[in-house]
């Protein structure tokens, strides 16, 4: 987990802190926990994240894409925490709110700003746009959830919803973003202020 004060204002220091912690642990009972491939022979991890493939080497961390290019440090970060943070808990399939997460209320504005702001900026007025855009990077649609609500699988144990709520002639659209319950088991807080705008980004590309 991510440590009280090395949080992402300081990208340096946040994933040396990450790395260490990466470089100390069993990478067997990390691929286990996080349901990642673990090559013995290469000493690295394959994980999928938005739509690209990175291998992730054991104990040094160096993280390549599937161009070889290395990864940015914004990247690697979640990429490590990811590894660090998974336990192996089962998802539990209901959905909570980014408040719901432990400590989240501390991280509301900055999820706000990184996220249901962005989506609702790009998608508000396209609903259609939106999962079209969602389905080619993997998503897939959540009836329970809404008309337009798509279930993106950002990491292996890390799905995200992405709801929208197409306003009228007298309400404004709205929107939403929802975590597994058991979404603490796999990436820290205030990790999952930073994932959706990197999961808009790729929604952008493909709309």
């Amino acid at each position: 987990m991510e440590k009280k004060g090395k949080g992402f204002m300081n990208l340096e220091t946040t994933w040396e802190y990450a790395l260490n912690n990466f470089s100390l642990q069993d990478p067997q009972k990390i691929a286990l926990n996080s349901a990642v491939e673990f090559y013995e022979e290469q000493k690295s991890f394959n994980i999928f994240f938005i739509q690209e493939n990175y291998t992730i080497k054991h104990p040094s961390g160096e993280i390549w894409d599937s161009n070889g290019e290395k990864a940015s440090l914004y990247i690697s970060i979640i990429l490590l925490h990811y590894l660090n943070t998974s336990n192996g808990t089962p998802l539990s399939g209901k959905w909570i709110s980014f408040k719901e997460l432990p400590g989240g209320q501390i991280y509301i504005e900055p999820f706000r700003k990184r996220a249901l702001y962005p989506f609702l900026k790009a998608f508000g007025s396209s609903p259609s746009t939106f999962t079209e855009a969602a389905s080619k990077i993997g998503g897939f649609r959540n009836p329970q959830l809404g008309e337009y609500s798509m279930v993106v699988p950002v990491l292996p144990r890390v799905p995200v919803a992405f709801i929208l709520h197409p306003g009228d002639k007298e309400f404004s659209p709205t929107a939403n973003i929802l975590y597994d319950a058991q979404a603490s088991s796999y990436l820290p807080t205030e990790d999952y202020a930073h994932l959706p705008g990197l999961v808009i980004k790729e929604l952008k590309v493909n709309s």
